[in-house]
C-alpha cells in the first residue's frame, strides 16, 4: 500500500509538470514560473551561470548578480544548489526546476510512514498518515513547485523518525540538511525538546515507563542533536558558500539594481544576514498581499493562489495554459479534524496511557506546538509576515493527530463509527481530486 500511495502521488504531482506555459510551449523559455519559483529558480539559474530574463522579479533584480553566486541570500543555498545541479544535468526548463520537489515530496511521504512506525504506530496507521500527506492539496501543490518548503520537510521528517529510533547522530545530520534547505527547519529542535520534556514528565509520574525517558538520557540525546545539527549547519553554510557565495542586499530587502554585495565573511556573516532579514520581514500595518495569520491556517480561512509570473510582459498576442492560477489550501476534510484530533491527543497524553499508546499523541502535540506556536508568536508579537505554505512544516503533526484519532474510532468496532471514518476518508480523496491544480476552477 505504501508503494502504491507513493507511486500514485508521484504520478499525480508529475502530471503536466511543465505547466503553465505560454502557447505554443515549444521551448523551455516559454514555460512560466509560478509564484515564489521566480526567486528560487532565478537564483538557481545564476548559480548555474545562466542570466535570468531581463526585468525585475518581485522587485529583485537577479539578472545583475555575478554568475555563480546566490542572489537569494535570505535563505541557505541548499535547495537552490540542487535546482542548479538539475539545470546543469537536464537543461534550463521546467523538468529541471521541479524534479527535486517531486523527489523530496515522495521522500517526505515515505518518511511519514517511517515517523509513525518509529513512534510506535502500526503499519496501517503509518500508511494512513502517509496517505493523508499524499492526498493533501497543499502538499500536492508544494510537492510539484520549485519552492523550498518540501526540500526542508523531507529531511526533517526523516530526522525525527531516526531520533525516535535512537539514531541520534544520523538524525542530527538530517536536521542540519533540513536547515540548509530552509532556516525554519530549526523549529524541529523545539519539537524534539517538547517531546523529551513530555517523556520526562510522564516518567516522573510513572516509573514503569521506559528508562530512556528519564531526564539524564533525554538531556544527553537532545544535547547531541542540538549541538551536532547546529555545528553541521555552520559547516554546511561554509561549504555552500564556497560553491555559491551569497549575494545580498544591504541591509535587508530588495535594493535598486547594482546595490548588492557579496557576503564573503563566511557562514556566520551569512547566518547573521538570514536572521536579520527574517527579523525585518514584518508588516505592522496589517496583512501583506497573499499573507495570512497562523491561526487562519487552522480554519482554512485564507487559501493562497500560486499565480504565474512574467519577468517581462510577453510581446504580442499570447495565451497562458492553464489560464487560472493554482489554488493551494489544506484539504478541508483534513483541517476539519485537526483541532479535535489535537485535543484528543492532549487528553491521551495527560491520562498517561501506556508507552505504546502515548507515543503518537505525544509526538503529534510536540510537533504541532514546536512548529506552529513559533509562527503564531512571531505574527502576534512582532507582526511577522507569514504565508499559508509555511503550514507545510506544521502538517506532519496534524497528520499524526488525525491518524491517531481515526485509529481510535476504527478500533471501537462499531459499524456506524467505521462508516463515518470511511465516508471521511472518501471525502479526503474527493477533495484531492476537486482541488487538483488542473481540475479546480475556483
Amino acid at each position: 500500500m505504501l508503494v502504491l500511495v507513493s507511486a500514485l502521488s508521484l504520478g499525480v504531482r508529475a502530471y503536466r509538470l511543465g505547466d503553465p506555459c505560454e502557447s505554443p510551449c515549444t521551448t523551455a523559455a516559454e514555460h512560466v514560473l509560478m509564484f515564489d519559483e521566480s526567486y528560487y529558480v532565478n537564483a538557481a539559474q545564476v548559480i548555474a551561470g545562466i542570466r535570468p530574463q531581463p526585468g525585475e522579479v518581485f522587485g529583485v533584480a537577479y539578472q545583475d548578480a555575478p554568475p555563480g553566486t546566490d542572489p537569494n541570500a535570505e535563505h541557505p543555498q541548499g535547495a537552490k544548489l540542487l535546482i542548479a545541479a538539475a539545470i546543469e544535468l537536464f537543461g534550463d526548463g521546467p523538468f529541471a526546476w521541479r524534479i527535486g520537489s517531486l523527489l523530496f515530496g515522495s521522500l517526505a511521504i515515505i518518511g511519514m510512514y517511517a515517523l509513525v512506525r518509529s513512534a510506535g504506530g502500526g503499519p496501517w496507521s503509518a500508511v494512513g498518515a502517509a496517505t493523508l500527506m499524499a492526498a493533501d492539496n497543499l502538499m500536492i501543490v508544494s510537492g510539484r513547485m520549485a519552492m523550498l518548503d518540501v526540500y526542508a520537510l523531507a529531511p526533517m521528517v526523516w530526522a525525527v523518525a531516526l531520533y525516535l529510533r535512537g539514531r541520534i547522530i544520523p538524525a542530527a545530520v538530517l536536521l542540519a540538511v533540513a536547515d540548509c534547505m530552509k532556516e525554519v527547519s530549526v523549529y524541529a529542535l523545539l519539537v524534539l525538546g517538547l517531546l523529551e520534556l513530555g517523556r520526562v514528565l510522564l516518567r516522573a509520574r510513572d516509573t514503569g515507563l521506559p528508562a530512556e525517558w528519564a531526564w539524564r538520557p533525554a538531556l544527553r540525546r537532545l544535547a547531541i542533536a542540538v549541538l551536532g545539527s547546529l555545528a553541521l549547519v555552520i559547516a554546511g553554510l561554509w561549504v555552500m558558500g564556497l560553491i555559491a557565495t551569497p549575494y545580498a542586499a544591504p541591509p535587508f530587502g530588495p535594493p535598486p539594481v547594482g546595490r548588492r554585495l557579496l557576503i564573503t565573511g563566511g557562514p556566520f556573516d551569512h547566518l547573521s544576514y538570514v536572521i536579520g532579514f527574517a527579523s525585518s520581514f514584518t508588516s505592522p500595518g496589517g496583512l501583506a498581499p497573499a499573507a495570512s495569520y497562523p491561526w487562519q491556517w487552522l480554519l482554512d480561512l485564507k487559501p493562497i493562489r500560486f499565480s504565474s509570473v512574467y519577468p517581462t510582459p510577453p510581446p504580442g498576442p499570447h495565451a497562458i495554459h492553464p489560464a487560472s492560477s493554482f489554488l493551494a489550501m489544506v484539504s478541508p476534510p483534513i483541517i476539519a479534524l485537526a483541532i479535535p484530533a489535537l485535543v484528543v491527543c492532549v487528553v491521551r497524553v495527560l491520562r498517561r496511557r501506556p508507552a505504546a499508546d502515548v507515543g503518537i499523541p505525544l509526538l503529534a502535540v510536540a510537533w504541532f506546538a514546536g512548529m506552529w506556536v513559533p509562527f503564531e508568536l512571531e505574527s502576534a508579537l512582532a507582526s511577522r509576515i507569514t504565508y499559508l505554505y509555511y503550514m507545510v512544516a506544521v502538517l506532519p503533526g496534524i497528520y499524526l493527530a488525525i491518524t491517531h484519532l481515526v485509529s481510535l474510532l476504527w478500533r471501537r468496532r462499531h459499524m456506524w463509527l467505521r462508516g463515518v471514518v470511511a465516508v471521511w476518508g472518501l471525502a479526503v480523496l474527493a477533495a484531492a481530486v476537486v482541488l487538483f491544480p488542473f481540475v479546480a476552477i475556483f
